[in-house]
């Protein structure tokens, strides 16, 4: 073994491993998305794909949908984090070489060289835990469509207020058992590699750059072939929700071992190797090809220019002008442009058809980057009297709009223009990206899904409805292709404006009403995207003291739960002959968090019993569409109290009967 080079000072040791680290997380963080990404994706559902077929699949999607930015969620967390964490990294190595050397010129073996390195494992998992708690739940909120946290510091907040400091710290064990065994498999493997390429006589400084280039390159995939395993294992239990693992790792390891095999715990295998290469290997090459006397100094210079480029480009796309640099043209800048044409050309026009795009190809939309909005000129598509008065029937009671304030709602049917159809035309094409929504005013149309490569007709729209809104909301393709069966007439609401208006309504709704969900009883069973969905959907209704809400044995058209205030639930029996008509029995309240209004819906039956406000209430209303879609997974708890409800009638009446009713 060749003689190890003179030890460097600790402070060289904290600087060079702090900045180094910050290269690494620049390098590596779009691959270290895709691997999160494909770690968490779960197995899918009997009859449907996976959402990311392999590392390319992955990369090409999240660049369709979010842009270059979706390659780089959750970067600001192990950003923080990694110049303390080298740092340590590095100490740790090197205070385990202490720890075993009798003298200072004691040349260690490779078992000792790989004990340095664990050492260096458990100083680097406190500061690495929360961070990859952080940095894993802002990787996949976009691609499961949500948006819970607005950034880093969100995401520690609300994991403290829901948690506390556990919460935060949610992994540690798993990421102890991913970066001892892999710090120590890196260390060892370095010095091995650097001992085997360097020439008998010769002085590791006297390497070629390809030399260490290669000896980088390879101790990080040396240490990733070890810690793949606990890292998808630490994924999935990072990103799952609270409780779904109660026995930690077994939980995890028995679930994945169970439903996807033992080659589950390579998950992103891929993505891991051709991140390892290259992140481990390009600074040490950039210091030795420039040679800098002041190693911290030119690490400064470095990486503040980067980060300078980084936010140049940010600004320059922001604006919609092209990043000044060399590197891909992505189709996403040339389709925003072809959107602003295009809605140039709608505002002059009051005569012209309005065509349909085939696709579009946009980033995802963030409602928080919107903060110039309220200067941007109005989208108005002029209307007759007559036009307007049959938008605004068509729109009454399309639930996106109804959480909509009057200023707001104004300026919807101000942007919206009347789309006339012929029988057998396509409205829209699964798969497509998405470029209108559209509103019903009059017409049939077929709903198709493809299954197998078979078009299956699941439904239709009746001269009602809407469509057209997930594609928007979430940037994801279409999920079916709509048909019109006779002539028709839509009015349609362009991607842009919807994004404005209702996206932004909707994230701001997310925000005032997520942790209220949260904790309603009912929802608890459902996944976090679940219940986000539902908070889309949400309406919100205020009832003055003594106002009826539901009325004994009218149609079922929707399900409310009580945010704030209380409600009676009050029956009239009809199988007891004391009973007079008109009289009422109270049966029982619900308060904040508690719901009514599901037994119609879950029955089929019209509703069995009337409510009304006690005191002023606000109730949040989910219509009866979205009920049978969004709430299937809690059908058994609903079933569960129905029989209760037959327990308080047969107390009060002596038979359930009225149920039937």
């Amino acid at each position: 073994m060749s003689k190890q080079p003179q030890a460097i000072s600790p402070a060289k040791n904290f600087f060079a491993g702090g900045f180094g680290g910050i290269c690494l997380v620049f390098a590596g963080h779009p691959l270290d998305t895709i691997k999160v990404r494909l770690q968490t994706q779960p197995k899918p559902k009997p009859g449907e794909k996976l959402a990311y077929a392999g590392t390319i699949d992955c990369f090409k999607k999240t660049l369709a949908k979010e842009g270059v930015k979706g390659l780089y969620k959750g970067m600001a967390a192990p950003i923080v984090g990694v110049t303390p964490m080298f740092a340590v990294c590095f100490f740790g190595f090197g205070l385990g070489k202490k720890l075993q050397q009798r003298t200072p010129d004691e040349i260690l073996t490779y078992p000792q060289l790989f004990a340095a390195g664990m050492l260096s494992g458990v100083f680097t998992t406190a500061i690495m835990a929360p961070g990859e708690r952080i940095k894993c739940l802002l990787q996949i909120q976009a691609s499961t469509g949500e948006a819970k946290y607005t950034g880093a510091m969100d995401c520690a907040k609300q994991l403290y207020r829901q948690s506390g400091i556990r919460g935060i710290y949610k992994g540690t064990a798993l990421t102890l058992m991913r970066d001892v065994p892999a710090s120590g498999m890196y260390f060892m493997s370095y010095e091995c590699l650097k001992n085997f390429l360097t020439p008998a006589g010769k002085s590791h400084n006297e390497l070629s750059i390809p030399s260490v280039l290669f000896a980088g390159g390879m101790a990080g995939i040396c240490n990733w072939a070890v810690a793949i395993p606990p890292d998808v294992l630490k994924s999935r239990f990072q990103t799952a929700p609270e409780g779904k693992y109660p026995n930690g790792v077994r939980d995890v390891l028995r679930e994945l071992i169970r439903e996807e095999g033992v080659s589950s715990l390579y998950k992103g295998f891929n993505a891991v190797m051709l991140r390892a290469f290259p992140a481990n290997a390009g600074y040490t090459v950039e210091v030795l090809r420039r040679r800098p006397p002041d190693l911290v100094e030119f690490a400064l210079q470095h990486f503040t220019q980067v980060l300078e480029n980084q936010r140049n480009d940010q600004r320059a796309r922001k604006h919609g002008a092209k990043p000044a640099r060399k590197g891909i043209k992505f189709e996403t800048n040339k389709s925003t442009k072809d959107d602003e044409v295009e809605e140039e050309e709608a505002v002059k026009s009051t005569t012209g058809k309005y065509s349909r795009r085939v696709s579009v190809c946009a980033e995802a939309y963030d409602p928080d980057d919107d903060e110039d909005d309220d200067a941007e000129p109005r989208v108005v598509h002029p209307k007759t009297d007559v036009q307007r008065r049959r938008l605004q029937e068509a729109c009454r009671h399309i639930l996106l709009f109804k959480t909509l304030e009057k200023e707001q709602f104004s300026e919807v049917l101000d942007g919206m223009f009347e789309v006339l159809v012929k029988p057998q035309e396509h409205i829209i094409n699964q798969g497509d990206d998405g470029d209108n929504f559209y509103v019903i005013e009059k017409g049939v149309y077929d709903i198709f899904v493809q299954k197998d490569r078979v078009d299956v007709c699941v439904g239709k729209y009746d001269n009602k409805g809407s469509f057209g809104e997930l594609a928007l909301m979430y940037n994801t393709p279409r999920a079916a292709t709509i048909i019109a069966t006779q002539e028709g007439a839509l009015w349609g609401l362009d991607r842009a404006t919807f994004h404005r208006l209702i996206v932004r309504n909707n994230a701001k709704k997310r925000r005032m009403y997520e942790a209220f969900i949260e904790c309603v009883p009912l929802l608890k069973s459902l996944e976090l995207s679940e219940r986000m969905k539902i908070v889309d959907v949400l309406g919100a209704r205020v009832f003055k003291d003594g106002e009826l809400i539901i009325t004994q044995g009218d149609e079922a058209d929707c399900f409310y739960i009580v945010e704030s205030g209380e409600v009676k639930i009050m029956i009239k029996s009809k199988t007891q002959a004391s009973q007079q008509d008109s009289a009422e029995v109270e049966v029982a309240r619900c308060s904040r968090g508690q719901y009514f209004g599901e037994l119609a819906l879950v029955t089929n039956k019209p509703r069995a019993a009337s409510v009304y406000a006690v005191g002023e209430t606000k109730c949040l209303v989910i219509d009866i569409q979205a009920f049978e879609r969004l709430l299937g997974p809690c059908m058994d708890i609903m079933k569960r109290n129905i029989s209760q409800y037959k327990d308080q009638l047969v107390a009060l009446f002596g038979s359930s009967v009225d149920l039937k009713h």
